[in-house]
């Protein structure tokens, strides 16, 4: 009989880490180099294996609003996006070893999302393939397929488990408040070399950095961080207290909280912030039932008398706040803000009348987003010496600040046709966790539905990018799915006259 070798557990694994240990510091040496980078990224990937096996859907959940760019990974893709991938491998991997691991089945949404991926696909292939300058192509623009199919892919992620119910503030939280780190980049820049570091994983607001280099005054830029972080705190406060709850005077930190966002996206000098803020307010308080109360009137009557006290001191608050209020009419804001978002609106008009009669070019097989350098070049050199518009550039990198067209032209009808069909299946189904789901979630998920209608709203009237906007629709659709599971067929029976009966006249 063989004789069996004992080895304790704590001797193999320092047999094991000392070598590791020894390699990685060999390599750290010369920390520059591809060939160490690349070592070094492995040897951690690997030592991550047991905690994304056990945590990648909290993981991913924590990642999918966080502002991070990880600067060593080649084209510094977003931190949502590698988590996508990484939890639906670990999902598929778990599933294929546990037969009880099943994914949470919603066919309405997989059809729709399987046949986009497919047009997605099929569409690069015809225009050039998936090139990506950072990974050694002559081609820019990749980059953009990936945000789509990871998007996609982390729909199904989402998927792979259920959230429990009591830990719906804990996985609430950290979907909505992971915006907040859009500020680590910009403090990263405030803060100096001490901390740069952080630099490698935030990016900072580039006209943040323009201000700190003295290329423009600090006047009149927008502040892309601040719209992110107030859109996190209105998003989460509403979403854990509903709009009822967000404005319960008897915990003022709630209403101080919608204070300090609007003051954020104020600031911003972002119009656009604003907008979203409104229609995300006006949806959920319709879904809530809220407007068949008396508490519209009273709304009513304090907006009109909080319009005619403020606006008309507008002139006196700063360009960047009076450049964001520049969209109301009877507003008066200074010349110069309204000079510029006049500008913006221009330039955006300039464009759409220049790539509306390329629709027709691109109906049947789309455009992708397969990109020329030498195209970008021209454009932008014929745009600097007057021989062309000024979006030029935007208009030749597929970037034309209008949500239809940003589907219509990459991918011709076909896409377009798969993009309505996924937000009609997902607005569907939020609709049906809205009035069927579990009541301890009736909150959740009446915000989530008002989210996303508001969203869509802002995305086809007001500004919207496919490559962009794509995954917050399907974030919210799978965040719902985490929380609710597979949606049952409703009875008669279970229709409630009132969507939120929790919202009646009564409680006022």
């Amino acid at each position: 009989m063989a004789n069996s070798i004992n080895i304790p557990r704590t001797h193999l694994i320092m047999g094991l880490c000392l070598p590791l240990a020894v390699l990685v510091g060999y390599f750290l040496a010369q920390p520059m180099e591809s060939g160490s980078i690349a070592v070094v990224l492995l040897v951690i990937s690997f030592l991550c294996v047991p905690l994304f096996m056990k945590w990648h859907h909290p993981l991913l959940i924590l990642s999918w609003n966080a502002a991070a760019n990880p600067l060593f990974l080649p084209g510094r893709p977003a931190l949502w996006m590698v988590m996508a991938f990484i939890s639906l491998f670990f999902a598929l991997l778990s599933r294929s070893v546990n037969s009880h691991r099943r994914f949470i089945q919603v066919p309405s949404m997989t059809k729709p999302l399987i046949f986009f991926g497919a047009v997605i696909i099929v569409t690069a292939q015809l225009t050039g393939g998936i090139g990506i300058r950072s990974l050694g192509s002559e081609q820019y623009g990749g980059k953009a397929y990936f945000f789509v199919l990871a998007a996609i892919g982390g729909y199904f992620a989402f998927t792979s488990q259920r959230i429990p119910v009591d830990k719906m503030g804990l996985y609430v939280g950290m979907f909505f408040l992971a915006g907040l780190t859009a500020l680590i980049g910009d403090l990263a820049v405030i803060g100096g070399s001490p901390f740069s570091f952080l630099l490698f994983v935030f990016s900072p607001d580039t006209e943040l950095v323009k201000i700190g280099n003295g290329a423009v005054a600090p006047g009149m830029v927008r502040l892309g961080a601040l719209p992110i972080v107030g859109a996190a705190l209105y998003t989460w406060l509403l979403a854990r207290y509903g709009f009822r709850g967000s404005f319960e005077f008897g915990k003022p930190w709630r209403p101080g909280i919608i204070i300090v966002a609007v003051i954020a996206c104020l600031a911003s000098g972002y119009r656009s912030s604003l907008i979203l803020f409104g229609l995300t307010l006006a949806f959920l308080f319709y879904f809530e039932g809220l407007h068949r109360t008396r508490l519209l009137a009273a709304l009513a009557g304090i907006g009109l008398l909080a319009g005619a006290v403020v606006l008309p001191q507008a002139d006196k608050l700063p360009l960047m706040a009076q450049r964001a209020l520049s969209f109301l009419p009877i507003v008066p804001v200074d010349p110069v803000a309204r000079e510029s978002a006049e500008a913006s609106t221009e330039w955006r008009v300039e464009m759409w009348k220049q790539v509306l009669p390329q629709v027709p070019r691109y109906l049947i097989k789309g455009k992708g987003y397969a990109l020329d350098p030498n195209d970008m070049f021209m454009a932008e050199l014929s745009a600097h010496r007057g021989f062309g518009i000024q979006a030029s550039g935007a208009v030749v990198a597929g970037d034309y600040h209008n949500g239809p067209l940003s589907v219509l032209i990459p991918f011709g009808i076909f896409g377009l046709i798969g993009f309505v069909w996924v937000l009609t299946a997902g607005g569907r189904l939020l609709y049906y966790y809205h009035r069927f789901g579990s009541p301890e979630l009736q909150r959740l998920n009446t915000f989530l539905l008002a989210c996303y209608v508001a969203k869509l709203v802002f995305f086809v009237l007001v500004f919207g990018s496919l490559k962009s906007d794509f995954f917050t629709f399907v974030g919210l659709v799978g965040l719902a799915v985490s929380f609710n599971g597979a949606p049952q067929t409703a009875t008669e029976s279970e229709i409630a006259p009132e969507p939120l009966t929790v919202f009646s006249e009564r409680a006022y």
